[in-house]
């Protein structure tokens, strides 16, 4: 099989929609006050509660004419939300809301808890399916085999049933998030099918039945160990880089946009404007030609870190950004109340309109630089040295799993022509939806997700694309072969 996956232990936590202990509240007289939820069961004061959420808070919503489409479905929806006799099948409806949006940001919290799961993790790569880890170990017998079908149903009918339940920017996105989904054993009863045994049917003629177990209590066996060695493979850091001075290469691993500045509760994190200065002078005193920024594993975070790396690319001043549409809502001031303090024009900023960023009275500052001033050193230090420039080969690697602030970056990339980007199209739309503000809905606990931006990419000819093309498609993480560090070397290796 083409694709390997992390653990299935560290698969499913990272799907899970989390926030903090004591969520953020805001206002929400304007639904209790009304006649629908004091007639209401929980379901339905929920559902009116998250219906506010969307209508009023995401860039979506902004247009008229979809606030009225989304007041037609509120209304179907109160009423199934009357017969509903379990939290889990509110979520599912509501869940479908959220899909039906294709923004990978926006989500729905199905579980509580995860303890519950099939103890095989299968690979998603084009119309092949196959097992990567399995537990317990006694069952290595299955290892590598390819998927016929689950429970007598196809890969083709499988990503049919589930599309409606899952919130993705596009397809690869959707694929991605539906790997992590079918290890829990209750998202195949949300497909019709049991919750305590999966029945897999291999390309071979042989079959295995697997059954629901504890996740805290299973030993997992994977499907090889070779990839560990290759130098693409995934780092446990945020960020890291190698110089192979021989190949005159500097491989950047960049897993996450987050470091210390961005999670201040995390001191032992090391700055990312810190760790790009010197890892440009290790460049700069080994003369080296080609730069390697391998995003494959990065599914995003605060896009800041990539301002930092962009200006180290490509002067500052000369850099087409990306535009940035914000939606008003009480939701947005209960996490970010400095907004209450913006202006446009001098006038204050009204309740659900969207805006551009940049169009803010205060938003002079980012676009007007004196570029000879000090620097704030509690925010990122960018480079505005135009010397210090890399001016040798910039090569980005891509993946399906490339996300959020991950495909920003390769987007400013593309659209200010820095560099190539090889791989597999990216997971993340160049134009989408982002930012996102938590809620939980009082009455079921549903933790939700919703954005409130609308990210524009520079070259706005091309806002349609579902993904980011890469100049050169490469399958990455093949079992055997390091394919994309092979044309690496092939086209840049001295």
């Amino acid at each position: 099989m083409k694709r390997t996956l992390l653990t299935l232990a560290l698969t499913l936590m990272c799907c899970v929609i989390c926030v903090g202990q004591n969520p953020l509240t805001f206002p929400r007289e304007s639904v209790e006050s009304t006649k629908m939820y004091h007639k209401g069961n929980i379901y339905q004061k929920d559902l009116l509660f998250y219906i506010d959420i969307l209508k009023t808070t995401h860039p979506y919503y902004a247009d008229a004419e979809h606030r009225a489409q989304l007041d037609e479905q509120a209304k179907r929806l109160y009423k199934e939300c009357g017969k509903i006799t379990n939290t889990l099948d509110f979520r599912v409806s509501i869940a479908k809301l959220a899909a039906s949006l294709h923004d990978g940001h926006t989500q729905v919290g199905y579980w509580d808890t995860f303890s519950n799961v099939f103890p095989v993790q299968l690979s998603l790569d084009s119309d092949d399916m196959g097992v990567v880890t399995v537990s317990p170990e006694d069952r290595r017998d299955i290892l590598g085999k390819e998927v016929l079908s689950i429970n007598g149903k196809r890969l083709s009918d499988i990503l049919t049933m589930a599309r409606p339940l899952i919130s993705a920017d596009n397809e690869a996105s959707f694929k991605n998030t539906l790997t992590k989904f079918w290890g829990y054993a209750e998202f195949w009863s949300l497909l019709g099918m049991s919750d305590k045994t999966i029945s897999l049917s291999f390309t071979d003629g042989t079959n295995a039945d697997i059954n629901a177990v504890d996740i805290y209590n299973i030993k997992i066996a994977k499907a090889t160990k070779s990839a560990d060695s290759r130098p693409t493979a995934q780092r446990g850091v945020l960020f890291d880089y190698t110089i192979y001075e021989a190949e005159s290469i500097c491989y950047l691993q960049f897993n996450k946009f987050a470091d210390r500045l961005t999670n201040p509760n995390f001191p032992q994190f090391a700055r990312f404007d810190d760790f790009i200065r010197e890892m440009m002078a290790d460049i700069e005193a080994k003369n080296i030609e080609t730069l390697v920024i391998d995003l494959q594993y990065n599914g995003g975070g605060n896009s800041s870190l990539g301002t930092v790396l962009l200006s180290w690319l490509k002067p500052h001043w000369e850099t087409k950004n990306i535009g940035v549409d914000v939606r008003i809502s009480e939701l947005l001031y209960a996490y970010y109340p400095y907004y209450k303090n913006f202006t446009v024009g001098g006038e204050p900023l009204k309740m659900g309109e969207l805006y551009d960023f940049f169009n803010f009275d205060h938003s002079s500052s980012y676009t007007q630089i004196d570029y000879t001033a000090p620097q704030d050193p509690s925010k990122h230090i960018l480079n505005f040295d135009a010397e210090q420039i890399f001016d040798g080969n910039v090569v980005f690697i891509q993946s399906n799993n490339s996300f959020s602030s991950a495909t920003l970056l390769l987007t400013l990339a593309r659209d200010n022509g820095i560099g190539i980007i090889i791989g597999e199209p990216s997971g993340g739309k160049p134009c989408h939806y982002g930012d996102v503000l938590n809620d939980v809905l009082p009455n079921t606990n549903t933790i939700v997700t919703v954005s409130h931006k609308y990210f524009r990419r520079p070259n706005m000819e091309l806002k349609d694309m579902e993904h980011i093309v890469p100049d050169v498609h490469i399958e990455l993480n093949n079992p055997d072969k390091d394919l994309a560090w092979e044309w690496v070397l092939e086209n840049y290796g001295k």
